[in-house]
């Protein structure tokens, strides 16, 4: 089965959790796109970036982790 997220916002990114965690491996072809340069991030405590958070403290999954589970992820 083939499924396309759009938006890699943090609903976005949990929707692909779920879907990755009730799925048998090799059962789900899944491509992710994002307007953004980077890959979702907590943006509920984005302010947190400014006062003590650094980006990397805020990152929900890196593109090493999707691709890990077999997702394909374009950004920008």
């Amino acid at each position: 089965m083939r499924v396309v997220v759009v938006g890699n916002g943090m609903v976005g990114h949990h929707f692909v959790e779920a879907l990755l965690d009730r799925a048998a491996p090799g059962q789900i072809e899944l491509s992710v796109f994002g307007a953004e340069a980077l890959p979702a991030y907590d943006r509920v405590h984005l302010s947190e970036y400014f006062q003590t958070k650094s980006a990397s403290q805020l990152m929900l999954a890196d593109a090493v982790t999707y691709q890990e589970r077999g997702v394909k992820l374009y950004l920008n």
